[in-house]
């Protein structure tokens, strides 16, 4: 899947586009896709649930609800609030995780404040 210039993939990520990606979307919220997903499912995270799985993620856990690790490491991907699935492995949940760890993608963490908040 060859994605637009506005998809973000984590510095951690192995070369090439087999890895999670994140995009802004509109009234802040977040997409979240995993380029080696043969479903090419898109999530939208809105702005909170974006920042709950952000913090979940720089805490070391898994973001609940909406990761499910699966015995054939493997993880499945859903909003708390809607029905499409994105599925990563273990390996490239790592490698998006350490990013987000990083600040790598703090800036998607404000796109719903108006910029007068975030002083």
């Amino acid at each position: 899947m060859r994605l637009h210039q506005d998809w973000q993939k984590s510095s951690y990520c192995a070369e090439g586009d087999a890895c999670i990606h994140l995009a802004p979307a509109p009234d802040g919220a977040v997409r979240l896709t995993e380029t080696s997903d043969p479903t090419h499912a898109i999530l939208t995270l809105t702005p909170a649930i974006w920042r709950t799985w952000s913090q979940a993620i720089k805490a070391g856990n898994l973001p609940t609800p909406g990761a499910h690790p699966t015995p054939h490491g493997t993880l499945h991907l859903r909003a708390p609030d809607g029905d499409v699935q994105v599925t990563t492995t273990t390996a490239q949940w790592t490698a998006f995780a350490a990013g987000v760890r990083a600040g790598e993608f703090d800036h998607l963490d404000h796109l719903d404040r108006p910029a007068a908040t975030l002083r």
